[in-house]
């Protein structure tokens, strides 16, 4: 009787003991803190024991992925998010923020070059939430891959909308396409409003110059000071161009 006692006690101190363990939200928390410190690795330990608490728990399962893509571990990141999307897809709950789940896919599809793979996950990110500048940017990335520089730059419009003209890094990435699409007036005019931005914007001064010597056929004086701004402000390709052409 005695020793039946005993053995109840233990049980009973096992299951409190248990029940004051941290849990899975507890430790997806933990783990999300790490990866705001860049501890990936801390992080990916954190969301694992997560989801061996709750197997169900897609937002540990979206964070590990991002971290795995942080550390550039794509297929495990890939494995991880499109986890996440299936208990989604199965769940009946109202999950806010689910389009980060097919985002997140989409950014590594785009990193993997699946530019088709990628573009389906944006789009359906944008049918869950049409209100985040950064799925159209990067779908605009991906349209002008494969389907055209209209396709992109309607992307890149949009992204601009939303983003109320205050993200320099979407106009550079539309005169980018300009100058491909060998638009170079245009291109110029855009890339004016991320200097507008950013004054110190050095990457958008080296394709300021590119578009300046394509339309002249040479980098004269003002092309070459343009380019030595781009240098002067951290952009260190353009030193290469400053040796070819305007030495």
């Amino acid at each position: 009787m005695k020793t039946k006692q005993i053995n109840l006690f233990f049980i009973s101190l096992f299951l409190i003991l248990s029940a004051c363990g941290p849990s899975s939200e507890d430790l997806t928390n933990q783990g999300k803190k790490k990866l705001s410190e860049n501890k990936y690795k801390e992080a990916i330990s954190l969301f694992d024991a997560a989801i061996k608490s709750n197997v169900q728990n897609m937002d540990a399962y979206n964070a590990r992925g991002y971290a795995h893509m942080s550390l550039e571990e794509y297929s495990k990141a890939q494995d991880d998010f499109t986890e996440a999307i299936n208990i989604y897809m199965n769940t009946e709950e109202d999950v806010p923020n689910a389009y980060r789940f097919y985002y997140n896919r989409g950014n590594v599809k785009r990193f993997l070059r699946d530019h088709e793979g990628a573009i389906v996950d944006y789009t359906q990110a944008i049918q869950l939430d049409n209100s985040i500048s950064d799925i159209y940017l990067n779908r605009g990335l991906e349209n002008a891959e494969i389907n055209g520089v209209e396709a992109a730059l309607n992307d890149f419009d949009k992204a601009i909308a939303l983003s109320q003209s205050s993200d320099k890094r979407i106009y550079l990435h539309k005169a980018r396409v300009l100058i491909a699409d060998q638009q170079f007036e245009q291109a110029l005019n855009v890339i004016g409003k991320a200097i507008a931005i950013d004054k110190e914007y050095g990457e958008a001064y080296y394709y300021k110059a590119l578009a300046m010597s394509a339309l002249r056929g040479e980098a004269d004086d003002e092309v070459c000071n343009t380019l030595a701004t781009a240098e002067a402000f951290g952009y260190s390709l353009a030193a290469a161009e400053i040796q070819k052409h305007c030495k």
